[in-house]
């Protein structure tokens, strides 16, 4: 059959693209309401009074799904939210509290009532909630339990700095526009009755404990697999997966769906008619949707194979890219916020990719033998050229390895999944049958595990890849799908076309790179991190206490910390270095000031310092009058100095300060160094980063006399009440001092040019239009 032009399905698929631009629009800039639905009416109107000519109707339609979207995008970012503050808190425990790192715990609460202290009362559908548990007593509801605590009310941060993470975002995504901390005077009800919630949350429990009991110490690879419960699989296994490029098998999603519904409708062929199967196919996917809590994947890949089998059905003429978009079109209508969660991008790039590229790669590919073979090839193939993109701007690398071993991997996953899920269904009947006959099959399980950890771990199979900018993603995807059966130019006039559109790219690219010298502080919270760049040349000054934005800013630029400068072995300047390792950031050294591992300091750190040095990276120590250097930059060494050094006292006294001049322009850096000590270190400077987030025992008059700076820089998170302390922030006021915390400005970046110095703060450049 001929392939059917793009312009036979543009006028569905044009107004999907439209109505996700107007979701993006209305999360992302100013919230406009009464404008977007008067241009939403004009929209509708234009429809109306156009003649029935489908060139001038479909802009009229586009229009009005632009301006939809707007609308629903704009209601749910910007949801209206109680007041900050201090509330008796009610609610239902969504899923099982989380324990962290830190030993927090972390959840969701549903069906949420506040009330304050006059006695009002407000409601929200779901909030996030944080808490620190008791060591003799800890506090750990269970899901369906209802909590009633007195706790704060708070309004979540966005995006605080360059390619950093936007929390206030992440919540939305999450249904989720409030968060909530403490658990003061709590009461637990346990198990209220929550109708499918709780009847779901006991199925999968159920599940969870059965699929223990048949595969023993191999259960955690079909946990996974089938219920969606990653947490008992090795770290180990779940990096190699990633650096394999072969991630997408261990989570739930439409692979796995398709899977599991293709065995399905091929032994009930024999039983139902058409219409009998697709109600047992909806059916099953209701319930196995709900038994992985709706997770999005799972609802995304069931919504679109029920349109592929309703379509076949009705027997209605059409392609994959018409059934996309009607899947993006009621994906997004029900929940606008998808549109921002990596797992919906990848999972409709990879859809995409399949329509867009697997007709003209079967063609290529026909002459491989078995039949089969070109076949997965193709669908492979197209689906990791569709991922491509959104996986390189996510996570920064490309398993370019995964083109090679995703086919045979697929083949077999094929085959192993409905192996776990049949010997499951056994096992649920007899357990004896069930365990035995899950002796062979983990076998195969662990076999591909170790062929995955093996490939894994060989050198160079992940590309390390920085972010595209928004014009060098538009011209790749214009240039890809210029490549399909969808545009019917001449040969010649695509490659024209798309070289065109990467050419012009390259050099706007090129002509944007940054070559000036910048020194950024990051907004880590109640926690230190800056960069200092010099080029492609990059100095890390303190690392914070995740490193999450840190590490997002070098693996988006595609840099390497050259240098990690710690001035002192405090937690909130040096544990974020452990994200560094684990994203495989590339380090050139570790300085350290002189005795920094004989003060007292976090235990954590000197584990960290361990690491680094099993990892063969290099630790030195400086003292005043020793000097860093790159070629536009020199930092010299104030504090602390030679020889004074006193083992077992506090830190912050022997804090690594610096006056670091970015091509004639000085910065003194003064870590977390106090009063008594900071005479020493005093320079005279233009600008100062204040020490210790802006304690009172720091800053003194003597020591702002000697600097003299012209602007301030304090690391603070915002939420504290008592920092930067309201003394400190009057005595730098009082000095002339312009004052910049990164708590109310984000990150804060100092440009150098021709020796004067633009001083820039993130949340203000956000606000711009």
């Amino acid at each position: 059959m001929k392939p059917r032009p793009f312009h036979h399905q543009r006028p569905l698929a044009a107004v999907a693209v439209a109505y996700g631009l107007g979701v993006w629009a209305g999360v992302r800039f100013a919230w406009r309401p009464l404008l977007i639905a008067g241009g939403l009416a004009v929209s509708l109107i234009i429809i109306v009074l156009l003649p029935r000519v489908d060139r001038k109707r479909i802009v009229g339609c586009m229009a009005a799904a632009l301006m939809a979207g707007m609308l629903l995008g704009g209601v749910a970012g910007h949801p209206a939210l109680p007041a900050e503050g201090r509330y008796r808190v009610s609610g239902v425990l969504s899923a099982d509290v989380r324990l962290r790192e830190d030993g927090s715990a972390a959840g969701y609460l549903e069906d949420v009532t506040l009330t304050d202290a006059e006695g009002r009362e407000s409601r929200l559908h779901r909030v996030y909630w944080t808490y620190t548990p008791e060591e003799n007593a800890p506090f750990l509801p269970l899901e369906g339990d209802r909590v009633t605590f007195t706790g704060k009310v708070y309004h979540p941060d966005g995006q605080q700095n360059p390619y950093g993470f936007d929390f206030r975002l992440y919540l939305l995504t999450q249904g989720t526009a409030a968060g909530v901390s403490g658990c003061g005077e709590a009461e637990i009800t346990a198990h209220p009755g929550r109708g499918v919630k709780t009847w779901t949350y006991q199925a999968r429990k159920t599940l969870g404990s059965r699929i223990r009991q048949v595969f023993g110490e191999d259960s955690a690879l079909p946990l996974a697999l089938l219920i969606g419960q990653r947490d008992e699989l090795p770290q180990e296994t779940a990096r190699s997966f990633s650096d394999a490029g072969t991630a997408h098998l261990l989570a739930v999603s439409g692979l796995h769906v398709g899977l599991l519904a293709g065995v399905l409708m091929l032994l009930l062929k024999r039983f139902l008619g058409p219409k009998s199967r697709l109600a047992v196919l909806a059916a099953f996917l209701l319930a196995y949707c709900a038994l992985l809590d709706f997770a999005a994947p799972v609802v995304r890949a069931s919504i679109l194979l029920l349109l592929v089998q309703g379509r076949r059905l009705v027997r209605r003429m059409g392609d994959g890219l018409t059934t996309l978009a009607a899947a993006f079109l009621l994906i997004l209508t029900v929940h606008p916020l998808a549109l921002f969660t990596a797992s919906f991008q990848l999972s409709f790039c990879a859809v995409l990719g399949i329509v867009l590229w697997e007709p003209d790669l079967m063609y290529w590919l026909s002459r491989l033998r078995p039949h089969f073979l070109h076949e997965g090839l193709a669908v492979t193939l197209s689906a990791t050229a569709g991922v491509a993109l959104p996986t390189i701007q996510i996570f920064h690398r490309f398993a370019w390895v995964g083109l090679l071993i995703n086919p045979v991997l697929c083949a077999l996953f094929a085959v192993l999944l409905p192996l776990y899920a049949a010997v499951l269904a056994l096992g649920c009947i007899c357990l004896p049958l069930g365990t035995a006959l899950a002796a062979g099959v983990s076998a195969a399980g662990r076999g591909m595990i170790r062929a995955v950890e093996w490939v894994g771990g060989l050198p160079f199979v992940t590309l390390r890849l920085p972010s595209l900018p928004w014009y060098g993603l538009a011209a790749l995807a214009f240039a890809g799908v210029l490549c399909t059966r969808y545009v019917v130019w001449p040969r010649r006039r695509k490659w024209l076309a798309a070289a065109a559109a990467l050419a012009v790219a390259f050099g706007v690219w090129r002509g944007t790179v940054c070559h000036d010298v910048q020194y950024i502080q990051l907004s880590v919270g109640q926690a230190d991190a800056a960069l200092v760049l010099d080029g492609r040349e990059t100095l890390v000054i303190d690392a914070g206490e995740d490193g999450y934005d840190l590490a997002g800013y070098l693996l988006s630029t595609g840099r390497r910390a050259d240098t990690v400068i710690l001035t002192h072995l405090h937690k909130d300047h040096c544990l974020g270095l452990r994200r560094l390792l684990e994203d495989r950031v590339p380090i050139g050294r570790v300085i350290l000031p002189e005795g920094a591992e004989q003060l007292d300091v976090d235990p954590e750190c000197l584990l960290l310092l361990e690491e680094l040095r099993a990892q063969g990276i290099p630790i030195a120590h400086v003292h005043a009058g020793n000097v860093i250097e790159t070629s536009r930059v020199r930092a010299e060494v104030t504090w602390p100095m030679e020889g004074l050094v006193r083992p077992g006292k506090e830190a912050n006294r022997y804090s690594l300060c610096m006056l670091v001049d970015l091509d004639g322009v000085t910065v003194l850096t003064a870590g977390d160094i106090i009063g008594d000590y900071e005479g020493y270190a005093a320079r005279d400077a233009d600008l100062l980063k204040v020490a210790h987030h802006g304690s009172k025992n720091g800053t003194g008059q003597a020591f702002l006399d000697r600097v003299t700076p012209r602007a301030a820089l304090i690391s603070d998170s915002g939420h504290s009440g008592s920092l930067p302390h309201p003394e400190v922030l009057e005595r730098l006021r009082d000095a002339g001092t312009a004052v910049f915390t990164t708590g109310s400005c984000g990150a804060v970046t100092v440009t150098v040019r021709g020796g004067a110095a633009e001083l820039t703060t993130f949340l203000e450049e956000k606000e711009q239009p």
